[in-house]
C-alpha cells in the first residue's frame, strides 16, 4: 500500500486536475528509502485496450510495479435491494456524482488503488486489494499476460 500511496502522490504532482483524455500506464520504481519515481510509457483512449495490449504486457514484464491512471465519474452504490434505480444510472448521470482520479498500482504480489475526488483534493481514499469489477480484473490480468519474468 505504501508504494501505491507514494505513486499516487507523485501522480498528484504531475497531473493537473481531474480531466485526462486518455488513460496512462507508468512503470514505478522505488529506491531503498521508499521514494517512488514514475516513467510514462503509454496513453490510450480506452483503458481496457491499453491493459490488453502487448505493449502493456512488455512493460509489466520488465517492471516491478506498474501504475494505471485514469479520471472519470464516481457515484454512490446503493445497497438497498428494494430500490436499484440509482445503480441503473451511469455514474456521469447520477445526481450525487463526483469527479475522481484513480491510480491503480499492480505487481505480481497484488493490486492497490488510491483515488482523489476533485471536491476534496487533499484527501485520498485507499484500497489494498479488495476492489472488484472489470477494471480490477483487467489490471490483475496484466501480469498474467506478461509471463513469469523476474517480478
Amino acid at each position: 500500500m505504501d508504494t501505491a500511496t507514494n505513486a499516487e502522490l507523485e501522480v498528484h504532482r504531475l497531473v493537473e486536475g481531474f480531466e485526462l483524455s486518455k488513460a496512462v500506464l507508468y512503470s514505478v520504481s522505488e529506491d531503498e528509502a521508499g521514494a517512488v519515481s514514475l516513467t510514462k510509457h503509454l496513453e490510450y483512449g480506452d483503458i481496457y485496450d491499453m491493459l490488453d495490449s502487448s505493449a502493456s504486457s512488455k512493460i509489466a514484464q520488465s517492471s516491478k510495479y506498474v501504475a494505471v491512471v485514469t479520471c472519470g465519474w464516481a457515484a454512490p452504490i446503493q445497497r438497498d435491494n428494494d430500490n436499484d434505480s440509482d445503480d441503473e444510472l451511469a455514474p456521469s448521470q447520477h445526481p450525487e456524482r463526483r469527479r475522481v482520479r484513480l491510480v491503480v498500482v499492480a505487481s505480481r504480489q497484488g493490486i492497490a488503488s488510491v483515488l482523489r475526488f476533485s471536491d476534496t483534493p487533499d484527501e485520498v481514499v485507499t484500497d489494498d486489494g479488495s476492489a472488484r469489477g472489470s477494471l480490477a480484473d483487467a489490471v490483475g490480468k496484466l501480469f498474467d499476460h506478461a509471463g513469469a519474468g523476474n517480478n
